[in-house]
């Protein structure tokens, strides 16, 4: 399953190594070519490029295949050259077992990787021009009617590659130019044969080779059609993938801010809790309120009021520490949530949080002059016991602790275990009363 997947990416390297944007104008791109009919498909520019690059170890599979059983079969018939003529041994030892093997296993090797189109491409009119060759030489060899014979299964031969090779129009009709040619050019060098038999043998084969070539783009372009479906779909299915992750982060985000909402506070603190319960440990609560944030309003107006709330959210997300999460809770009210908690270093985190907001030093003019913003904070900690619906009794906690910083005169920290008493100490203590607070 691994390789499958390195292997689909190799393929779509082009495709992966695309912007957002330019997969968007790709996936335009198809869309206009797909519109067409399969027989005026026709691939040009960046995705001719991504077509060769991704069917290139298909199509290099079936060329190199048929080199390699073309190769084995030449081989085999050296046997039958012997029956057909034992004067014809040693050069069809030469032709069959050494020249063709030799010349297609270079070709073989121009396929084991990815080449230039051009390169690619002669490749095709190259086996077939070997095969006729090796066809001429076997047949001159031979001589009277074995000659003929020769050419015409070297013309059998080449025909089968003229099919089975993936190549574009171009190198196709070319291949079969050539292949007919050199039947033709190598049956006048029979004296045997009289010069309109080989003519009208070429006119004919003409018209059997001439439909192989439409075959063979047909193939092609029902091959192209099927690859721009797929990339299409994938383009589709990762576009839509991406939109669904963007809705996902916005569902979860506060749209002033950029903290987590509250329904995304919700959902981390359950998590929070739940992982906490594993491990025997703690979560804290950091309620965050903008002292007199109404009169800020009323001075300033409420441009300035976003603007101050997009200050402190800022100031918060850059003090919190890595782990912590920090969310508008509603108005000008935050919250942090505090996994793996201790109550010492979450007032010390607290305190932090109301420093860096005070060095802000935004004008407050509802408060007089050279009064600045600030907040107020409450803390509230437990052990995470108990079902995580006791999340809410925590929250209910750290806002009574905030209720009593902005009772005791505001721009301060307050911790519920200190403003409930020793009792309420809930670092070490069963963490299953705050489900009854």
């Amino acid at each position: 399953m691994r390789n499958g997947r390195e292997a689909e990416a190799s393929r779509l390297s082009l495709v992966d190594a695309l912007s957002r944007e330019e997969r968007r104008v790709l996936l335009a791109e198809l869309d206009a070519v797909l519109a067409c009919r399969i027989r005026d498909i026709k691939l040009t520019g960046r995705l001719r490029e991504i077509y060769r690059a991704a069917s290139w170890r298909q199509r290099s599979r079936t060329i190199r295949s048929w080199l390699i059983w073309v190769s084995v079969f030449s081989v085999c018939t050296c046997v039958l050259d012997f029956l057909q003529d034992p004067k014809m041994f040693w050069t069809s030892i030469t032709m069959r077992a050494v020249f063709i093997p030799a010349i297609y296993g270079v070709l073989i090797w121009v396929w084991s990787r990815p080449r230039s189109g051009f390169l690619e491409g002669i490749t095709l009119p190259l086996a077939i021009a070997v095969m006729m060759l090796v066809a001429q030489s076997l047949g001159s060899a031979g001589g009277g009617p074995i000659h003929e014979r020769y050419l015409t299964g070297g013309l059998f031969a080449t025909s089968t590659a003229i099919v089975v090779f993936p190549m574009r129009f171009g190198w196709c009709f070319a291949a079969t130019i050539l292949d007919l040619g050199l039947y033709l050019g190598f049956s006048l060098t029979n004296p045997m044969v009289e010069t309109r038999v080989p003519l009208t043998l070429t006119m004919f084969f003409t018209f059997v080779i001439g439909c192989l070539v439409p075959a063979r783009q047909v193939m092609n372009l029902v091959l192209e059609h099927a690859f721009l479906l797929s990339l299409r779909n994938r383009l589709q299915a990762e576009e839509l993938a991406a939109v669904n992750a963007q809705l996902a982060i916005l569902a979860d985000t506060d749209g002033l801010t950029g903290l987590a909402n509250r329904r995304a506070v919700g959902s981390r603190l359950t998590a929070d809790w739940t992982a906490q319960a594993a491990v025997k440990g703690a979560v804290g609560i950091v309620l965050i309120d903008v002292d007199h944030f109404k009169r800020f309003n009323d001075s300033l107006g409420h441009a300035a009021g976003d603007a101050c709330l997009i200050a402190v959210a800022e100031a918060i997300r850059t003090t919190l520490p890595e782990g912590a999460l920090a969310g508008r809770y509603g108005g000008e009210e935050f919250i942090a949530i505090v996994p793996d908690a201790r109550p010492r270093s979450l007032v010390t985190l607290a305190e932090r949080l109301r420093g860096a907001i005070a060095d802000l030093r935004m004008p407050h003019p509802g408060l007089g002059e050279g009064r600045h913003v600030s907040v107020s904070i409450g803390v509230a900690i437990a052990p995470a016991e108990g079902p995580s619906s006791c999340t809410d009794a925590l929250v209910q906690i750290a806002d009574s602790a905030l209720y009593d910083a902005k009772a005791a005169g505001r721009n301060r920290v307050v911790a519920a275990w200190s403003a409930r008493g020793p009792e309420a100490a809930p670092a070490d203590a069963a963490g299953a009363r705050i489900c009854a607070a």
